[in-house]
């Protein structure tokens, strides 16, 4: 029974995070700034803490469709909080580069690091890298950790960049 309420809890507890998320999305006009470094800045913001953060995304904005944006910025926000929250990280670097029609972005930390093959899961009530995966599969999109105690993480996100017309949502739906 203590297990399953300690499920629950995280459940709860990750179903508040992602609220917030969301009322902050609609709040916050970081899709609008045009410097993509600017914006990844502004969506950090709120839950660095006293980390340190250092952005090298070096993709134009105007390359880059309003989903495919606010997909990346809620990636390397969730990859963010992770790192803070369950590596202790007080360092944060943000890089980002497009090559052969893909965009790969990268988050690295400073923090305890950890096994990428025993982490907690959807079960366990840990929704974070299930819902990266999730928001980067309709872009062909991939996700790699290279992670070990005490060395720190750099997550690697990888995804097809979009023409405009493949990534416009129809409004008749």
């Amino acid at each position: 029974m203590r297990e399953h309420l300690a499920t629950a809890s995280q459940t709860l507890e990750s179903c508040r995070s992602e609220l917030r998320n969301c009322l902050w999305d609609l709040r916050h006009h970081a899709l609008e700034l045009e410097d993509m470094n600017d914006a990844i800045r502004q969506t950090l913001a709120p839950v660095l803490g006293s980390a340190r953060l250092s952005v090298r995304f070096a993709v134009e904005r105007d390359r880059l469709t309003d989903n495919t944006a606010h997909t990346i910025l809620r990636v390397i926000r969730e990859l963010t909080v992770n790192a803070i929250r369950h590596g202790a990280a007080s360092e944060i670097k943000v890089a980002g580069s497009a090559e052969d029609g893909r965009l790969n972005v990268s988050v690295r930390d400073n923090g305890s690091g950890f096994d990428p093959s025993s982490a907690p899961g959807v079960e366990q009530g840990h929704f974070g890298i299930e819902g990266i995966r999730e928001r980067i599969s309709s872009f062909k999109g991939t996700l790699r950790f290279d992670s070990a105690g005490e060395r720190g993480t750099k997550a690697v996100v990888s995804l097809e960049i979009p023409h405009e017309t493949n990534d416009e949502i129809d409004p008749s739906t």
